[in-house]
């Protein structure tokens, strides 16, 4: 699977609201994910309630890539642009940007680290 299918795979699953199996099929076990707003850096297992709930308020996600770069045969990294509606459709869009860090393990890419902020990139 090349890093653009493993994208689409993630904006799939995200929509399929599935956090369980989001965090099995793209998260590496030793995923750290930290950003704007965070009390400190969530790792492995104590990501799920984090997907859990992301999930709930954006149900909706898309998810597109403004910038890939693989790194080796199985190391890459993309500046990712995240955008949903609000859940109950009244309110503004939900807007984050990461720059992610993947990792293929056994011909999957895996998300190993993931740093986030709200809004969108301004020059996309």
């Amino acid at each position: 699977m090349n890093i653009n299918l493993a994208i689409e795979k993630l904006q799939t699953l995200c929509r399929n609201g599935d956090a369980a199996k989001l965090h099995r099929e793209m998260f590496s076990n030793d995923c750290s994910i930290s950003g704007e707003g965070a009390q400190g850096i969530t790792v492995g297992s104590d990501l799920l309630p984090a997907l859990t709930e992301m999930l709930k308020v954006t149900p909706k996600l898309s998810i597109r890539s403004v910038r890939t770069v693989e790194l080796t045969e199985n190391a890459a990294v993309t500046w990712l642009e995240w955008s949903s509606p609000s859940a109950d459709g009244k309110g503004d869009t939900i807007s984050f940007r990461s720059l992610t860090a993947w990792r293929k393990e056994t011909d999957t890419w895996r998300i190993v680290a993931d740093m986030y902020g709200f809004g969108l990139f301004s020059a996309s």
